[in-house]
């Protein structure tokens, strides 16, 4: 027979032997444990439980869980719970408040067991619980923001659409739905290429591979247009801007979608229209331009006449030298040349088009409309100080829209000065911030309170005025990605001011 003896050097489990261990390692890790008899008083409550409550021990000891700890709300589902574990050896989780002494509310959530004895009959039901108000409340925020952000996200009017690098839809919005023409199931796990025609669909993946590999942001953070493509085929102008998310085990990009169908369409109505106005503007000063031009017209037709008299005159008598012949004949061509350029100007200046930019000096420009003008000054005895710069960099401008606005502040200054005793026009050329700066001065009526009125639409303080000819300049102005303003004069009197960028400057 072998005997087998415990080896007497084998430690002992305190656990075992020592059950306020096992109370002190509950204590210490913050687990709240609460016993209770079959009947549901309480008959032990551990130093957590009261750290947690306010309650001491022999304060709880005997006392149901539900007469002291509840609100009434939750009074019928707890002891629901604790009947269920009396008849049914099966553990359960639960989660309620506990009320503290101070009146603050607890959340814990519980595991709960009961202890039976060898006949089946529950002894004690044992609950051990973590305090989890704290996770609750940062729970209940984060479900409260993310039920906001879904709120925006679904009632938005901008598409948004959600993707991972590999460019696979993963998410979108009702309004992307609407705007390309699917529904949710038809895009999710697609290709976000699909709603972009070419030669979008082709860039799109190229900037995401470029980004991801060099970091080179050219499209992320920033706005830009590009167009979209419906599920009928049909393209449209869009707005994009393009966000990037970086979670611990994949990186999404969220693009907002704005569709600018609308207003695309609306500013070219509005071009149309702005166009139609400058036309109709232009028709009318050329009834107004039309004694002024003849009037220069008369000039180089009685030169030629009075050339063509000479000439014949030289012709009758004998030894005439051919030199002077020759100079007559050179003058009529000139005055010839002259009408006909005055009236090739005059041709361009009521047509309409297309901006048509080429390179243009705007000192030849003033020099020209002050030409068309010049019997306008004549007659109202102006005098014209000029001081251009020289070698004035040009611009890249259409000359004809750009000479109509030149033209629009002359007429103006001169009609302001009608009535003035002395009429001075002050005209002035500089460069200025790679731009160039035109400024013209009269010293007519001034602005009075209209400064802030002149370039809109249809205002005017013309009797007979149409309020269109500011109002097209500014637009001129602005289309040629420059500003244009009016002041009022000190010493009485108004200027106008126009910039306009240095055509190298638009090349660099």
């Amino acid at each position: 027979m072998v005997t087998k003896y415990r080896n007497s050097l084998q430690p002992v489990n305190p656990l075992a032997t020592e059950p306020e261990i096992t109370e002190s390692i509950l204590t210490a890790a913050g687990v709240l444990l609460v016993i209770l008899d079959a009947g549901g008083r309480i008959v032990h409550f551990n130093a957590a439980c009261e750290k947690a409550t306010g309650y001491t021990d022999d304060e709880m000891i005997g006392q149901h869980v539900w007469d002291r700890l509840l609100d009434p709300e939750e009074v019928d589902d707890v002891k629901a719970v604790f009947h269920g574990l009396v008849q049914l050896p099966n553990p359960n989780e639960y989660e309620n408040y506990w009320v503290a002494k101070n009146g603050k509310r607890i959340c814990i959530h519980w595991f709960n067991t009961s202890i039976r004895d060898s006949t089946g009959t529950v002894r004690w039901i044992i609950g051990s619980g973590l305090d989890v108000t704290e996770k609750k409340r940062v729970q209940q925020m984060l479900e409260e923001q993310a039920a906001k952000l879904q709120a925006v996200v679904e009632t938005a009017i901008e598409g948004i659409i959600t993707i991972d690098e590999n460019g696979t839809i993963e998410s979108l919005n009702p309004a992307a739905e609407r705007m390309f023409g699917y529904n949710e199931e038809e895009l999710i796990g697609q290709k976000v290429k699909m709603l972009m025609p070419h030669p979008y669909r082709e860039q799109h993946q190229k900037y995401i591979d470029r980004y991801l590999r060099t970091g080179d942001a050219r499209i992320i953070g920033l706005g830009r247009e590009a167009m979209g493509r419906r599920s009928d085929g049909s393209s449209f102008p869009l707005e994009l801007a393009i966000s990037e998310v970086v979670l611990p085990r994949k990186r999404l990009f969220t693009g907002i979608i704005r569709d600018i169908s609308d207003r695309r369409s609306a500013e070219k109505r509005e071009r149309q229209q702005l166009a139609e106005h400058a036309h109709a503007a232009r028709l009318a000063a050329l009834g107004e331009m039309a004694s002024g031009i003849a009037h220069e017209l008369n000039q180089p037709l009685a030169a030629i006449v009075s050339f063509a008299d000479a000439c014949l005159n030289l012709v009758k008598k004998e030894e005439v030298p051919e030199e002077v012949i020759v100079d007559t004949l050179r003058q009529i061509s000139e005055q010839g040349l002259r009408a006909g350029d005055m009236i090739r100007r005059l041709r361009q200046f009521v047509k309409t088009g297309a901006l048509d930019r080429e390179i243009v000096n705007l000192n030849a420009v003033i020099n020209d409309m002050l030409a068309m003008v010049r019997h306008e000054i004549l007659m109202n005895e102006i005098e014209v100080k000029l001081r251009l710069q020289h070698y004035l960099p040009s611009v890249w401008a259409d000359k004809l829209q750009i000479e109509q606005v030149v033209l629009n502040i002359l007429r103006n200054a001169i009609e302001a000065m009608e009535t003035s005793d002395t009429s001075v026009l002050h005209i002035e050329t500089s460069k200025n911030d790679e731009k160039i700066c035109v400024r013209i001065s009269d010293t007519g009526c001034g602005l009075a309170d209209s400064a802030d009125k002149l370039f809109k639409p249809f205002y005017t303080t013309k009797e007979k005025g149409t309020g269109l000819g500011l109002s097209i300049s500014d637009t001129i102005i602005e289309a040629h990605d420059g500003e244009i303003s009016a002041e009022s004069r000190v010493d009485g009197g108004a200027t106008f001011t126009f910039r306009l960028p240095i055509a190298e400057a638009i090349y660099e």
